[in-house]
């Protein structure tokens, strides 16, 4: 009779927590950096454009989004989720915004290959990409353009915006536009470097 008692026991423990498990699966969210510009398809352009696939600092490619809590210290969130890598997000996103952007150029997606007729390389390091507890979010990092081995621009960037409301949503989605910031910055400075280059 123990022995009838210690198995059904133990199967009542496996069962409650194979549920706790899918309860707290069925908890997570996941986030999306979503990509507002459609595809464009350019041929014949002024110029071609290789955007290697963005890095970002190691503690950024987790699946949990980052929130700092102090000065020093991050907390990954568990159950509030980014929907894909990081890195390949912002590399996708910038992608679409900077071919929208740049009008006499064509931007390669490098997740893809190196094309050989690339005659510009754009490079992006992130070193943060997350929330405060203060309510901000903050993205910042460097990039820089090259011809062959020369390089031609480089710039850090540092932005950051209040959230318009609290919340992983609201977060994700200051984050996404300053994104567009920096997109929007890229091509700008590009666009002047490849007209005087001409």
């Amino acid at each position: 009779m123990p022995t009838n008692i210690f198995i059904a026991l133990a199967a009542s423990l496996i069962l409650l927590s194979g549920c706790a498990q899918q309860a707290s699966r069925n908890d997570n969210q996941f986030y999306l950096l979503s990509s507002d510009s459609a595809a464009v398809q350019k041929t014949n352009t002024a110029h071609v454009i290789g955007l290697r696939p963005v890095t970002v600092a190691a503690y950024l490619n987790n699946a949990g989004i980052a929130l700092q809590t102090t000065e020093s210290q991050i907390k990954i969130a568990n159950h509030h989720l980014w929907a894909e890598q990081p890195n390949l997000a912002i590399t996708r996103v910038l992608h679409g915004e900077l071919n929208r952007q740049l009008n006499d150029s064509r931007v390669d997606n490098g997740q893809f290959g190196r094309s050989p007729d690339w005659q510009y390389t754009l490079s992006t390091h992130v070193d943060q990409f997350h929330g405060t507890e203060d309510g901000l979010a903050v993205f910042s990092g460097y990039w820089q353009l090259e011809s062959k081995d020369n390089v031609l621009l480089s710039a850090r960037f540092n932005l950051s915006s209040p959230l318009e409301k609290p919340g992983y949503s609201a977060l994700v989605a200051q984050l996404r536009e300053l994104l567009s910031q920096l997109a929007e910055a890229q091509a700008l400075h590009i666009s002047a470097q490849l007209t005087d280059s001409r």
